[in-house]
């Protein structure tokens, strides 16, 4: 997650999936080529990198109730088999849920004119 936080705090996430798909992409091909090894598949940073984005979402949303929200186990379970059907280590993804949710990953947002923020 700390490659996810350099890498978003440098610009403003687009809104159209299609960008941000691609952007996600380019991630993780560099994620993989900063961090060769790490996993078996070379594709698995991406999975992993939107499974990220989808827990920061949940966890810091305020329009999402606690009871709603995904738990550790949750997260754990959907990213079974994300690397070429293999498990990523369990203490790992826990981590990365723990520091998640006790840290938001905050990316830019537009400033206007008047110094207020969206």
């Amino acid at each position: 997650d700390d490659a996810m936080r350099k890498f978003l705090a440098g610009f403003r996430l687009p809104g159209e999936a299609q960008k941000i798909d691609r952007i996600m992409h380019a991630f993780a091909a560099q994620f993989h080529a900063y961090n060769p090894g790490m996993f078996r598949d070379p594709e698995t940073a991406y999975p992993l990198a939107y499974s990220v984005i989808m827990l920061n979402t949940d966890a810091h949303n305020p329009a999402i109730k606690q009871h709603r929200k995904m738990t550790k186990e949750q997260f754990v379970k959907n990213n079974k088999g994300l690397d070429s059907g293999h498990d990523l280590d369990r203490e790992f993804l826990e981590r990365i849920y723990d520091r998640i949710v006790a840290n938001e990953i905050v990316v830019q947002t537009d400033v206007k004119n008047d110094g207020s923020s969206d």
